[in-house]
């Protein structure tokens, strides 16, 4: 593992895409996009519709853990866009001011607050309609007795939120609070961010917070990731600051912690038979994903994750790159579109075994991609 180099380490030409570049006149540029967080997003939601299609046994299954190991998919998904909102508002906030800052956070929330709305409403009028022609293949939670009054009014006030597009929900308060846990880093209290966001972490598991629930459940990965995005040119700094030996321990350390974090996952997931206390593995990694050492797993797995792909940056990008990238880029429309065929498709088939569920994986996947490459509607969906 001693080939593994930390982001502080890398070519110049790799380097020059993760820092802030000075335009003419001093000025400094847009922040050029990470190749790695595109890759590394775009197989993240690729392997959602999968996951929560969640027909099983397939290839997929063998080793997405759908949803079911130590960290998620999911998890590693609010990290990596908590990550990009704390680079981006740290940005506005030292180029153009806190009201630059929190406007952009707040338009990016409205975005997705209209959106979530219409996605909820859609597939409760979908759902109830399936209902009555007597399709009971139907996701839960569907809300088939409030009038239309009561539930617009829910949908709304996101007291209810319906379909497999249902994160935009719990990130439009993330967004609305973004600004002052932008402003809290801005005044070096990046430990008040962190507290907040494990308590918040912990209420659901000790109190009722009902619908506020979800939002504090995701919201730790979201603010961890904007710690790092906000301080990820200090951590670069940090990091260069050490000597060779330091950072190799450090990286492969990270990496092995990784591969150990997923193995474990793998082998507990297919043999639950080896877990001696299974009420103290539930509280601690599972539990409706609610597990208490799961927002501690997650980072590390995301580190872990982000020096194997960056190691490995360029082969990657030219075999499976050639989708994840696509898929990374147009991540909010490739979410949006495979929570469509997710909810479809059990109104016409169910599992059909391990290669017809892998066949309906690879086909979804594949009918995005074409999707993606064809720009069917995206002007729909915000970028």
């Amino acid at each position: 593992m001693t080939f593994l180099h930390l982001p502080a380490l890398a070519p110049a030409n790799v380097t020059a895409r993760a820092t802030g570049l000075t335009g003419p006149g001093g000025t400094v540029a847009r922040r050029p996009r990470l190749l790695t967080l595109d890759l590394m997003r775009g197989y993240y939601v690729g392997v959602l519709a999968a996951v929560h299609l969640d027909y099983v046994p397939s290839l997929l299954g063998l080793f997405d853990g759908r949803g079911s190991l130590l960290v998620s998919e999911a998890e590693n998904f609010f990290l990596i866009s908590g990550l990009l909102v704390g680079m981006l508002r740290r940005r506005d906030l030292e180029q153009h001011g806190p009201m630059r800052m929190a406007r952009n956070a707040w338009k990016r929330a409205g975005q997705l607050y209209v959106l979530a709305v219409t996605l909820t409403l859609l597939f409760t009028v979908i759902g109830r309609l399936a209902v009555a022609h007597g399709i009971s293949n139907v996701k839960d939670g569907l809300d088939s007795d409030s009038s239309p009054l009561g539930l617009v009014a829910n949908t709304l006030t996101l007291r209810y939120t319906y379909g497999w597009a249902d994160f935009l929900t719990f990130y439009v308060p993330m967004f609305l609070l973004a600004p002052l846990m932008v402003w809290l880093l801005s005044r070096r209290l990046a430990p008040v961010v962190v507290l907040l966001a494990y308590a918040g972490f912990l209420l659901p598991s000790h109190y009722d917070t009902k619908f506020f629930s979800p939002f504090l459940q995701w919201g730790v990965y979201f603010f961890l990731g904007t710690i790092a995005g906000y301080h990820w040119d200090d951590l670069r700094r940090l990091v260069g600051r050490l000597s060779p030996t330091a950072r190799r321990v450090l990286s492969t350390g990270l990496v092995v912690a990784t591969i150990a974090l997923y193995v474990v996952g793998m082998i507990l997931l297919f043999h639950p038979e080896l877990i001696v206390d299974p009420a103290t593995y539930n509280h601690l990694f599972q539990n409706n994903r609610l597990g208490l050492l799961r927002p501690f797993a997650a980072p590390i797995s995301f580190a872990g994750t982000f020096l194997l792909v960056r190691r490995f940056e360029q082969p990657i990008a030219r075999t499976v790159g050639r989708v994840l990238l696509p898929f990374g880029r147009s991540s909010l429309y490739v979410y949006v579109a495979q929570s469509f065929f997710v909810f479809l498709i059990p109104f016409v088939i169910g599992p059909r075994g391990f290669w017809g569920n892998t066949l309906f994986d690879v086909s979804v996947i594949a009918v995005i991609y074409v999707a993606v490459r064809a720009r069917f509607l995206t002007f729909l969906i915000p970028r």
